[in-house]
């Protein structure tokens, strides 16, 4: 299996519905570290590994861990022989440390989160002068927290200032309260405003392992 870098979505065929969503969501999250398409045939026999057909699903190497997450498109049915075999993937994975998650492309669309994904990924792979990024650590070092905004006014050296101040959010440099809207007036600072022990995008109703 081959894992690409968190900011390498373009690499993906999506054929599923609910792909993309996720990919924009690791896309976006500056804690995740790499990701891959995930074939459950990688680990069930046939029989059951068939239950999964038309499921999205990746292997996540996160900061918090590594997970499996499959996403359900709108139509999806769920069925005794999926259940089976989902419990059966689940005991598999959890032998090799990895958690095992489902989530639909409803919630991976929810607001803020959907709105705030897109906007950071869309910069993702935004070219940010070393200067540039000095500038703006240095100035929130010196006020704590800013909008937006005023560290996009310090982003003079690079191609497009505004992504490239949306590329520092999308690399960890930036953090902002990830549970609004993001905008050019979103306060943002060096430090993470909550502790996160998990993944901040997913709905913790989607979770399966246990």
């Amino acid at each position: 299996m081959k894992l690409h870098p968190s900011k390498a979505a373009g690499s993906f065929e999506v054929n599923c519905d609910g792909g993309r969503q996720l990919i924009i969501h690791m896309e976006a999250d500056p804690r995740a570290h790499s990701f891959a398409s995930f074939d459950f045939n990688s680990i069930l026999p046939p029989h059951r590994a068939d239950a999964f057909h038309g499921l999205s699903a990746y292997l996540l190497r996160h900061e918090v861990g590594v997970f499996v997450i499959a996403v359900k498109a709108h139509d999806f049915a769920s069925s005794s022989h999926l259940r089976q075999s989902w419990l059966e993937a689940d005991r598999i994975l959890a032998s090799r440390n990895i958690w095992l998650f489902s989530t639909t492309s409803e919630a991976l669309q929810s607001e803020p989160a959907w709105s705030n994904a897109q906007q950071i990924a869309r910069c993702a792979r935004a070219e940010v002068h070393p200067l540039d990024e000095a500038r703006v650590v240095d100035f929130l070092l010196d006020v704590g927290h800013a909008p937006l905004m005023e560290c996009v006014r310090r982003c003079e050296a690079s191609q497009d200032s505004c992504d490239a101040a949306l590329k520092l959010v999308s690399a960890g440099v930036l953090h902002f309260d990830a549970s609004k809207p993001l905008s050019l007036n979103s306060q943002v600072r060096l430090h993470p405003y909550a502790p996160v022990s998990s993944i901040p995008w997913m709905q913790p109703a989607s979770s399966s392992h246990g």
